[in-house]
């Protein structure tokens, strides 16, 4: 039979135990993995423009724009030329940008014939994506063709790459098939809104 000193004794010794178990636990919690550094929280900024890219059914990216030295080309906007499509050049302008979601260095191809500014006789960046496309400044992209993107790039920096960007022109009435896409600068600008050259794309 107990006497009251073990039946004490029993109680400290189980609430001893009981104390070092919790604490052993909130040690384990402690060193719990982090979330993968891949994986990183957007700004609520991006999270509107990413929904807006989902539900168009494209594919979404955002970052900062590179400047050299930090970047495969010697500006921040650079110009390419292309073939052409029932006469119109489908010239592009290339960019980099370095990814708020993964930290991945992207080479960006826009599309020039959606800047609201294109000259189909004019062989260079058009202004608006000079002005509205700046170093250091944030992007908010969405690719309308998504089932291409990304693909590899070997540039050096950049190791993936996108072809933005059609415009809503399914959207808009015209016989499209591909998705809606857009470019928001930090300044809430669309800058490749035109939808002049829509019916190049049936």
């Amino acid at each position: 039979m107990q006497t009251n000193s073990h039946r004490v004794l029993a109680s400290l010794l189980a609430s001893v135990n009981f104390i070092g178990l919790t604490a052993a636990s909130y040690d384990t919690n402690a060193q719990t993995p982090s979330a993968p550094k891949s994986i990183k929280t957007l700004s609520a900024t991006a999270q509107k423009y990413q929904q807006m890219c989902q539900t168009a059914g494209g594919y979404f990216q955002t970052g900062t724009v590179n400047t050299p030295p930090n970047s495969d080309y010697p500006q921040v906007t650079n110009y390419k030329s292309g073939k052409k499509l029932n006469g119109i050049p489908l010239s592009h302008t290339h960019i980099e940008i370095t990814s708020s979601i993964d930290g991945n260095v992207y080479d960006v191809a826009i599309d020039n014939v959606f800047a609201s500014d294109y000259s189909k006789n004019k062989y260079v960046v058009p202004a608006s994506y000079v002005k509205g496309i700046i170093g250091g400044g944030t992007l908010y992209l969405c690719s309308g063709n998504p089932a291409k993107v990304p693909y590899a790039e070997s540039e050096g920096k950049a190791q993936s790459g996108f072809d933005w960007v059609h415009t809503n022109c399914a959207q808009s009435g015209y016989p499209s098939t591909f998705q809606n896409g857009f470019i928001y600068n930090d300044k809430n600008v669309n800058l490749t809104n035109s939808q002049t050259y829509c019916y190049l794309w049936p």
